[in-house]
């Protein structure tokens, strides 16, 4: 009975282990994955998000949603649409036109 008991543990102990070991390797191949963060603009991201997501100059996201040099809005795209009353869809697609219009990136 002992016996049984503790050839069981091991196979619950090992198949455990080779769980973890396989996760731990899949998340590593997710991880090393150079465009993971990269995700379609979508109106929850704020202004600070997607600059630093797609390498966007302070300069040129001002310019796409019309703030003065000082504005560092922390609001999301969809607030700040509201605010200065226009469609955040307008936005997103100026922000996709300027990322397609710009050059590769190494």
């Amino acid at each position: 009975m002992r016996r049984k008991a503790m050839l069981a543990s091991f196979i619950i102990a090992a198949g455990l282990t080779a769980f973890f070991i396989i996760r731990a390797a899949f998340f590593a191949f997710v991880w090393m994955d150079p465009d993971r963060g990269i995700h379609p603009i979508e109106p929850w991201m704020t202004p600070r998000f997607i600059a630093r997501t797609y390498n966007i100059p302070r300069p040129d996201m001002q310019a796409i949603l019309d703030l003065g040099p000082d504005d560092t809005p922390r609001q999301p795209l969809v607030s700040l649409a509201e605010a200065h009353g226009v469609a955040v869809e307008d936005w997103i697609n100026e922000f996709n036109a300027y990322l397609d219009a710009r050059p590769p990136h190494d």
